[in-house]
């Protein structure tokens, strides 16, 4: 199918900019720091989450689904709009994404009961479906030309946002006064300066407006013309480290305090700090590495991580748990980094946002179907089993991604 005559196109970075206007290195910046911070609320739930099941009553099922929903509300943006900010431009979304994001934490923050904490985790999982494909397209817009930097700071942002959001909300939850409160009330302060700040970013898309009628129907995301099957094979990357972040991400800090004497929800928050945190400084190391060298050498890491852990349950020890955790942190950070630039490689500059739309779409489902899938096995089998049973299944996954990789190189 040929291009859209009426499609607009993103402009090349320059470090030019208008009075008033961010330059464009400061606009790579406020983007990679946008989505940090979206990611350091998607995480800042997880300490909470004992504190919630307890004075609500309520099972690990039903935990799960808490985390589910939000996943359900980013694929719902990203389906339906995944590249809207294509046709519209970057700034309009990511406005409207960092708007919706504050009003979710808003109902987060004050939710009185389980069922206003599933409605505010929808809304949050809408905005940040909304801005994960902009802010993704805005890191490419704006990045030097021929640096690679684009897919780097995305996987950057995103680990370190998780990691960050974790720990903090761990620490704020633990030692400081309105547990379920205050994480949230940050998180609102730092948007709002955000939200300033894209006000003062030059558009990146040019070209002629769309019409209306384009504008308003779903902009759905988007597999490269004839780049199919190469796409499906390379996608498994994003199956095996977001089946693992999703494991993490709902129980992992209810496995972490019951090894831990007393159950502390900081020490709970760690085992998400443990694995996006090293996630992230291993993108850096990894930096100017191609993507298939980072997937294969992360498939070995994942596969001993996934193993220490499946240990750490067994053996009952807190210790083991959380070296594995950095070992699979590691692998991890490399999967997803490499995985997303071979993907995003593959887009066309009018195809940006919707390419990386369906890979996020690939990646929450994986996250969302795992947190279900283990909740479930946890109500029928207890965490312990459940946790074994699902470090087998992201160790299958994770074989799959070094097949899948290698042939779709």
């Amino acid at each position: 199918m040929p291009p859209d005559p009426t499609a607009t196109t993103a402009a090349p970075a320059t470090g030019r900019t208008h009075p008033g206007r961010l330059s464009g290195t400061g606009s790579f910046a406020l983007a990679g720091a946008l989505l940090a911070v979206f990611l350091m609320a998607s995480t800042a739930p997880s300490p909470m989450y004992a504190i919630y099941q307890r004075e609500w009553g309520f099972s690990s099922t039903v935990l799960t689904v808490v985390f589910a929903v939000y996943m359900i509300g980013i694929l719902t943006a990203l389906l339906l709009f995944g590249s809207l900010s294509d046709q519209l431009g970057r700034r309009p979304v990511l406005l409207g994404a960092v708007g919706l994001e504050i009003v979710s934490l808003l109902v987060l923050a004050f939710a009185p009961g389980v069922g206003w904490l599933c409605a505010g985790r929808i809304l949050q999982g809408l905005a940040t479906g909304a801005v994960t494909s902009a802010v993704s397209a805005t890191l490419l817009d704006f990045q030097p030309p021929g640096s690679g930097r684009g897919p780097l700071v995305n996987g950057i942002a995103a680990s370190a946002g998780m990691a960050v959001g974790s720990a903090m909300a761990g620490a704020l939850v633990q030692f400081a006064p309105a547990p379920t409160e205050l994480s949230y009330l940050v998180l609102i302060a730092a948007l709002a300066v955000l939200f300033l700040g894209v006000l003062a970013m030059p558009e990146p898309v040019t070209g002629p407006a769309a019409p209306a009628r384009r504008i308003l129907r779903p902009q759905r995301p988007i597999v490269p013309e004839g780049q199919g099957r190469t796409f499906a094979l390379l996608a498994t990357t994003m199956l095996a480290a977001w089946t693992v972040g999703g494991m993490f991400m709902s129980l992992g800090p209810s496995v972490a305090g019951g090894l831990v004497e007393g159950g502390s929800h900081f020490v709970g928050g760690l085992t998400v700090t443990a694995l996006a945190g090293v996630g992230s400084v291993g993108q850096v190391l990894a930096s100017g590495w191609h993507g298939t060298r980072a997937v294969r050498l992360a498939v070995p890491l994942l596969l001993i991580g996934l193993a220490a852990v499946a240990a750490a349950v067994i053996l009952a020890n807190a210790v083991l748990l959380f070296g594995g955790s950095v070992v699979l942190g590691a692998g991890w950070g490399l999967m997803f980094m490499g995985g997303f630039r071979m993907l995003s490689a593959l887009a066309k500059p009018e195809q940006r946002a919707g390419t990386s739309a369906m890979i996020y779409v690939v990646a929450y489902l994986s996250a969302g179907g795992a947190s279900i899938l283990l909740g479930y096995l946890t109500t029928l089998f207890g965490l312990d089993t459940a946790t074994i049973v699902f470090a087998v299944a992201a160790g299958v996954f994770t074989v799959l991604a070094g097949i899948g990789s290698g042939r779709g190189r």
